[in-house]
């Protein structure tokens, strides 16, 4: 993995998290995970196309969805994913992304996204085919977690 690619990332989501939240996350120890690998309870997936294809996966418990859609919502008090809930929480992905892919413009990469696809469940697994998976772990002030799974391959 060139840190390069990854970078951009970290960046994107702990200025995203904290203009949108006010949580100020911290990067927990990337490393990688292997495939196929077990998602949490909330998935979002976000595909990659252009200097780099792959995919990027956010996931999270119920908690901490929940959490992060009240704290996007001013405060109200979130007790399930609806359909607003998951409106917010691939919202929020997407512009995670979106800054990502901006960063990687500044630096004459090209990528392109896709729009996000929310999964929801119990016992998910994700098999990422011909790449490695790096997991960059964000911790919000309480410890709840948030997993950006990446994988690519370069063009």
């Amino acid at each position: 993995m060139n840190v390069e690619y990854i970078n951009p990332f970290i960046t994107a989501s702990r200025s995203v998290i904290r203009q949108t939240t006010g949580f100020e996350p911290a990067i927990g120890e990337l490393y990688v995970k292997a495939t196929p690998y077990t998602g949490d309870k909330v998935m979002i997936i976000i595909g990659l196309a252009g200097k780099i294809r792959g995919n990027v996966v956010v996931s999270f418990d119920y908690e901490t969805a929940y959490k992060i859609v009240s704290a996007m919502m001013g405060g109200m008090p979130i007790q399930t994913l609806d359909e607003m809930s998951k409106s917010a929480i691939a919202e929020l992905c997407n512009m995670i992304l979106g800054n990502t892919a901006t960063i990687f413009s500044k630096k004459n990469i090209h990528v392109d996204i896709t729009p996000p696809t929310v999964l929801t469940g119990d016992n998910m697994q994700l098999s990422a085919a011909k790449s490695t998976v790096v997991c960059i772990p964000l911790i919000l002030d309480d410890n709840a977690k948030i997993e950006l799974d990446i994988s690519y391959v370069e063009n």
